[in-house]
């Protein structure tokens, strides 16, 4: 282990050799340049990013694309031409981040009842249940683990991901959660994350992005890992796709292979090589068989992750060995064991929902055995596409792209420390927090109200209040409303007595 002074002067060293392409990436932006300069110099010694005065939401890595090609192979020239020094792995990732911008990406996936295939196209599946290296970089800070899990006693299905993402240890699961929060799948570095906005920002660089039940996590150094979380008779799983940029021969292990355009030593393990044919290239039952038990077996012994080498988080008196059992599957399952009904029944299904030639004894497997419905690889989107970078100065104090969670510091206010936290606390005095300022904020000031209440540390007596004498006026003189008198009734006539008629009809009497 090299002393601190040691450690002083090669970063001194090495910050001298920087300063060219430094100044390469400030000429280019001003403010996004020297973000960009300083964080490819934090992922080179796996440190921290700072934070982003920019509005874009973009990696290191997307930021670099951005640059004119001219300028990025400058700054390639200057990472490969140093000379051998003690910051030899430092200026070899630097190369290596330079490269990646120009490097065509190649995508691998596992789905369904584990079926993979490997970044050079090679299509096997994977009946298995443990944790395994899903890929891993020998030039870079990044790794992708998966774990499979037994459904019934023929199949199993993908259920965690685990990831080292520049230095920051990220896992997303569909089932068995490490801890009792359920209400994300999300942990990093142990902790739950809770997505609230369109992207969470990692403090190595990389992001992560939600979209129904996709979750899409940016490496700093260039790969994406895009994870779907998907049901199945109560039992949630998960489809995982890797995308790599496979600038450096070899750099790539694990169940997705090397990604070096061959497909005949995706397999190979010491001391055997696999035979070349897919597990569905050969119409032969007995040689498909004992394809898929050399994978489960010695293939997969190879990629399975220790408790040293594991990124998953664990609940108390569990490990890896809690979901590893080396006697999956116990019986291998074949399109040939169905019926042809069932099969081409499952077929139709497949090819109506638009799965693609490459996949479809996979979909079909899946779908006539566990009933699970048809899954296509995901389309990995650039976030860089269509992005306009307006100039950003220095002057305008642009603000700091953060995530929605972790709000920006308060300012610090003065607080009286005369007496110990503790005797604070047994005061009754109030901690400092933090509001939304909302509409279910109140304010009992006539000021605004700010997001910060101040602390009080003691108990001020309050102000006596002088009540100021009311101004009277004289009240009106109610108004006396007199009864109108009743009017007496008026008398009803006596009825005239009817005049008697003679029978000639003429009156008596005239």
């Amino acid at each position: 282990m090299l002393s601190s002074t040691a450690y002083g002067q090669n970063r001194e060293e090495f910050t001298k050799n920087y300063e060219p392409i430094k100044e390469q990436l400030q000429n280019w932006d001003p403010v996004r340049g020297d973000w960009l300069a300083s964080s490819m110099e934090s992922i080179a010694f796996s440190e921290p990013i700072p934070g982003r005065p920019f509005p874009e939401s973009f990696t290191p890595h997307q930021m670099f694309s951005m640059v004119p090609k001219n300028t990025r192979q400058m700054i390639s020239n200057i990472s490969t031409n140093q000379p051998s020094s003690e910051n030899s792995s430092q200026w070899n990732s630097i190369s290596r981040f330079a490269s990646a911008a120009t490097c065509s990406p190649t995508s691998g996936r596992s789905y369904g009842d584990p079926h993979l295939v490997s970044f050079d196209g090679e299509r096997f599946s994977f009946q298995t249940v443990g944790e395994f290296v899903m890929a891993k970089s020998a030039s870079q800070n990044m790794e992708v683990q998966v774990r499979q899990e037994a459904r019934g006693n023929d199949f199993s299905l993908n259920t965690g991901v685990a990831m080292n993402v520049g230095g920051d240890r990220l896992a997303i699961y569909s089932k068995s959660y490490p801890d009792a929060d359920y209400s994300t799948p999300v942990r990093l570095n142990g902790l739950s994350v809770n997505m609230t906005g369109k992207t969470y920002f990692l403090p190595h660089g990389g992001t992560i992005k939600k979209s129904n039940g996709t979750y899409t996590v940016y490496f700093p150094s260039g790969e994406v890992v895009t994870t779907k979380i998907r049901g199945n008779g109560g039992s949630n799983f998960m489809d995982v796709s890797v995308q790599v940029s496979p600038c450096v021969t070899n750099d790539y292990q694990g169940l997705l292979g090397n990604a070096n355009g061959s497909q005949r030593d995706d397999f190979n393990v010491p001391g055997r090589i696999s035979p070349p044919v897919s597990v569905f290239g050969s119409d032969d039952s007995y040689f498909k068989r004992e394809r898929q038990a050399y994978i489960a077996k010695d293939f997969a012994d190879v990629h399975r992750v220790t408790q040293m080498t594991s990124l998953f988080d664990y609940s108390p008196g569990s490990s890896t060995l809690s979901y590893t059992d080396r006697s999956y599957p116990r019986v291998y399952r074949d399109l040939s064991d169905l019926s042809n009904s069932r099969v081409e029944r499952a077929r139709r299904r497949c090819r109506d929902m638009g799965v693609f030639a490459g996949d479809m004894n996979g979909c079909v497997y899946d779908n006539a055995y566990l009933n699970i419905p048809p899954s296509r690889p995901p389309v990995v989107s650039n976030p860089c596409d269509g992005v306009v970078l307006r100039p950003i100065t220095a002057s305008t104090d642009p603000p700091v792209n953060v995530n929605p969670t972790s709000p920006r510091p308060p300012k610090p206010n003065p607080v009286p420390t005369d007496k110990p936290i503790k005797d604070r606390v047994e005061n009754n005095t109030t901690p400092q927090t933090i509001t939304n300022g909302g509409e279910n904020s109140k304010s009992t000031d006539s000021k605004p109200s700010t997001s910060i209440s101040t602390p009080r540390t003691t108990q001020s007596r309050p102000k006596p209040s002088v009540q100021k004498p009311r101004p009277t006026t004289p009240r009106p003189k109610p108004t006396v409303v007199r009864p109108r008198p009743t009017p007496k009734p008026r008398s009803t006539p006596k009825p005239r007595p009817p005049i008697p008629k003679t029978s000639g009809g003429k009156r008596i009497g005239g």
